[in-house]
């Protein structure tokens, strides 16, 4: 999984941007096809400070979207849209 941030252009060196992947993640939805499986994309990759605990292990912030929908007619595709 990534998630990295813009990279500004730098003298001749040109920039990029930013890369945030998606996933899928289990928190019980509602989708019978995909049974648990809700999706999400990683928008930040961190460690807490260790003043929070001793376990380092990375975490990640993750932005929902919003239950997938039946198929659509023509496409077969579902529709993804950001949660609020």
């Amino acid at each position: 999984i990534r998630a990295t941030p813009e990279k500004l252009p730098l003298g001749q060196k040109p920039g990029a941007p930013a890369q945030f992947d998606m996933t899928l993640i289990s928190l019980g939805s509602r989708t019978p096809h995909l049974g648990t499986l809700d999706v999400g994309q990683v928008r930040m990759i961190f460690r807490l400070p260790r003043q929070f605990g001793k376990d380092s292990r990375p975490l990640a912030y993750i932005e929902l979207f919003t239950p997938l929908r039946v198929p659509d007619p023509s496409s077969q595709m579902r529709q993804l849209l950001h949660s609020t």
